[in-house]
């Protein structure tokens, strides 16, 4: 990037911070160069504190502040602020993490004056690991485009993706980290309770995650060919995974992921 690029922040959450920190450790802005606001303003100045953004007051404030705004407050609030503050977008581009929000709604409540860019990221771009999707709508320029690429391409993984297939990304890489560390606080609490000692029972199981992805980045093989690979005949991997399916692990996994893409469906009908 050639020039530093002002960034401003509508919302002051965990992913807010999230993306603050991926975006500072990759160097791709200065900490003088992000403006933070949002609806309970202790947050933001706590948050701008901790790593000497700019504090606005208002919305209005934050937004005057920058071309480019990332839009990460609550779902039931994103439209309204838009709305509030329409006059003001002409000509931002607006980059959105709200989950369950289409493009389109973004778009029209911003008066049709801002270009937009919907992205799903998770909370490990903040580690600069992390998985991002964008959906461009389009009044999105090329330029634009680029730069949200490049910005969350530094965080970690980037796909771009049809609108009609957000909400099943937001259930997959969005909620899909909080689906696999139940599973690994599983193996983190069961290997504690055998007596490995807690700090190396959680490196252990980190690693065994991170040796479950590798596998499947790494190589073409599907998972069943995979698990076969590791599973000798009447083994201790086959011992465990007889249980997981006694317990229909796969179908609780996915059920679990549906619950989370219908949500975020349920969230476009409530907020529109």
């Amino acid at each position: 990037m050639n020039s530093i690029l002002s960034l401003s922040f509508l919302g002051a959450g965990q992913m807010a911070e999230a993306l603050i920190a991926g975006f500072l450790d990759a160097n791709l802005t200065l900490a003088s160069a992000i403006t933070l606001s949002s609806q309970r303003g202790i947050s933001a100045q706590n948050l701008a504190q901790k790593y000497g953004l700019s504090f606005a007051s208002s919305n209005e404030e934050a937004i005057m502040a920058s071309s480019l705004i990332f839009l990460c407050v609550k779902p039931a609030q994103a439209l309204e602020v838009l709305r509030a503050n329409a006059p003001l977008l002409k000509d931002k581009l607006i980059i959105s993490i709200v989950a369950g929000i289409p493009s389109h709604q973004l778009f029209d409540a911003s008066g049709t004056h801002a270009r937009i860019i919907r992205t799903m990221p998770n909370l490990a771009v903040g580690v600069r690991q992390g998985v991002t999707t964008i959906t461009p709508h389009c009044s999105a320029r090329r330029e634009d485009i680029l730069v949200t690429k490049e910005f969350f391409g530094a965080l970690g993984a980037l796909y771009q993706i049809e609108e009609d297939q957000v909400n099943i990304v937001t259930a997959l890489s969005g909620s899909g980290p909080a689906f696999a560390l139940l599973f690994f606080q599983g193996l983190l609490q069961a290997s504690i309770q055998q007596g490995l000692p807690a700090s190396k029972a959680r490196s252990l199981a980190a690693h065994v995650l991170a040796a479950a992805s590798a596998l499947m980045l790494k190589t073409e093989d599907s998972a069943t060919s995979v698990i076969t690979k590791i599973a000798s005949p009447q083994g201790t991997t086959e011992a465990g995974l007889e249980v997981l399916k006694a317990k229909s692990f796969s179908s609780i996994v996915a059920t679990a992921l549906v619950a989370a893409s219908r949500r975020a469906e349920e969230l476009a009908l409530s907020c529109s």
